[in-house]
């Protein structure tokens, strides 16, 4: 399971950040401040929306500290990258329906904001792989629901491959399935837990 999105940029730090604060103000965050790294190779920019942080606060301020609202641009190699925290921790911490819906838009909404500073289309998905046993309804449900919407996958079944099992629990921390391997294009990946009918859907939608 990622936690942060990260592309590479078509341009250099400089128009990489200015290209983000111009996409941040467009698209109505809250732009709170930004440092340069000591080394001079980075920038961290506090973008955030106003009705994110109150959700938060709402629900359980503890985890304030979770709300993924810093951006950064960096310079890589020969290249720059810009990237953000996925809300994965915040979701998986706080199991509460408005959080999670929050959760969902915050990190559409950042990765929007991530592609728009690097000039970069939405990642492609080019495989997607079901973690499954043969006893597991909501494995055979989601099996049916993805050849019904034509998405081409593969299918694992854990109860017949002990070292797929245990790499996935390596993986993910999780023991049950479904679990969805989602792989992108640029070679990294993320898992959906359970038969999450919402994000799958949002995956196959870039195949």
């Amino acid at each position: 399971m990622n936690i942060a999105y990260f592309r590479t940029s078509k341009h250099d730090r400089a128009e990489t950040l200015a290209r983000l604060l111009k996409a941040a103000k467009d698209g109505g965050f809250a732009v709170m401040g930004e440092s340069a790294l000591p080394s001079g190779k980075a920038t961290i920019v506090n973008i955030c929306r106003p009705e994110w942080a109150e959700t938060v606060i709402n629900t359980d301020p503890n985890l304030l500290g979770l709300l993924p609202c810093t951006v950064s641009v960096i310079d890589k190699d020969d290249s720059t990258i810009v990237g953000a925290a996925t809300p994965t921790l915040l979701g998986s911490a706080a199991p509460n329906e408005e959080i999670l819906k929050m959760t969902e838009e915050a990190e559409a909404s950042l990765r929007a904001l991530v592609e728009a500073a690097a000039e970069v289309l939405p990642l492609k998905v080019t495989k997607i792989t079901l973690y499954s046993s043969h006893t597991c309804p909501y494995c055979n449900m989601e099996k049916a629901w993805l050849d019904q919407e034509k998405a081409p996958h593969d299918v694992v079944f854990v109860d017949d491959d002990q070292k797929a099992a245990e790499s996935l629990v390596a993986r993910t921390g999780q023991q049950g399935v479904p679990q969805t391997e989602v792989a992108y294009e640029d070679g990294s990946v993320e898992f959906i837990i359970g038969f999450d009918k919402a994000k799958l859907k949002k995956v196959i939608a870039t195949m």
